[in-house]
């Protein structure tokens, strides 16, 4: 090849890397011009985002790759992982396998320990100890909202953000995890300790904030495979009782969906970790459709009769 055609490919080259960064930037223009989704959505509701997925209060280090966050996410789907990792971050800073065997067997949890060295966010700080490599760690909250966040988007085709704080909200502002499902704002609340360590205060500050985000859809999610009814749907109970006083049973019931799901009216879904998380939340959304859809189109006389008698009952029960 003589030098001059070499030059020649040379300058082609050129334009055509010139040409790519001038497209980058114009699709880096048009993305940060372009709200995600869900602060689209907020910012119809007239609400303002200013803090969203911090990454500082996660498990794992903020450098760890796309396919790492991936492994990482599959893991967190099983109940048992999630429990070791409250136990590591109980005791961060050195911790044997004996340390994180309350809940499964000390092969699992040396599987588990193997697993998270590999990918980087624990190390062995002596002879069978390990340590985390992300100190201090606070809670296990964040890394759990930002697993159903992921959930959102990699088993929903959902749009979502966690940690997320807003300005001017009576209720506080904060909130754990805000999706864009099939075009309905999504609230998720979500409960990482045991259902006795959840109190009624926790609660009413839950339907303040729902007041203030006016989602379609919003979850209470504890991450249990206890019982729902024995306290959390009590609590539900009461507050609705608070705050629309005795007829709260008749107007607001809460209703078992199915084994530890419960919903109320069909929008507002109390849920735990039994048997699946994914299929958990699944199994709430599709019900939720099946009920708007239902109104808009009933398919039978037997459903039309059902919904009519719905919207009678609700009638006079406000009514009344």
């Amino acid at each position: 090849m003589e030098l001059e055609e070499v030059l020649r490919e040379v300058q082609s080259l050129k334009r055509k890397v010139q040409h790519l960064t001038q497209e980058i930037q114009s699709i880096k223009a048009v993305f940060l011009e372009d709200p995600s989704p869900v602060e689209r959505m907020l910012k119809m509701r007239g609400i303002k985002i200013f803090r969203k997925n911090p990454g500082d209060r996660l498990f794992f280090p903020s450098d760890l790759s796309p396919s790492q966050k991936g492994q990482f996410f599959e893991m967190m789907k099983k109940y048992s992982f999630r429990i070791v990792l409250r136990d590591m971050i109980k005791y961060q800073d050195r911790f044997h396998i004996q340390d994180l065997t309350h809940y499964c067997s000390p092969k699992i949890v040396q599987g588990y320990c193997n697993f998270l060295c590999e990918l980087g966010t624990i190390v062995k700080s002596g002879k069978g100890t390990y340590r985390t490599c992300v100190s201090p760690l606070y809670s296990f909250g964040p890394t759990l909202e930002w697993f159903i966040a992921e959930m959102f988007k990699r088993e929903l085709a959902s749009s979502a953000i966690y940690g997320v704080s807003v300005k001017q909200t009576p209720s506080g502002g904060d909130y754990d995890v805000i999706a864009s499902w099939n075009g309905r704002l999504v609230y998720v609340e979500v409960k990482s300790s045991p259902p006795k360590g959840i109190e009624l205060g926790e609660v009413t500050t839950f339907f303040s904030r729902i007041e203030d985000l006016l989602p379609e859809v919003v979850f209470l999610f504890n991450d249990t495979q206890l019982r729902m009814k024995d306290k959390l749907v009590m609590m539900v109970e009461e507050e609705l009782k608070r705050r629309y006083g005795r007829e709260s049973k008749k107007l607001y019931p809460v209703e078992r969906l199915t084994a530890e799901l419960f919903h109320v009216q069909h929008r507002i879904f109390i849920v735990n970790s039994k048997k699946d998380v994914v299929a958990n939340f699944q199994t709430c959304l599709k019900h939720n459709l099946q009920y708007e859809t239902s109104l808009s189109y009933p398919h039978s006389a037997k459903e039309r009769e059902k919904v009519r008698d719905q919207h009678l009952t609700g009638k006079k029960g406000h009514e009344e």
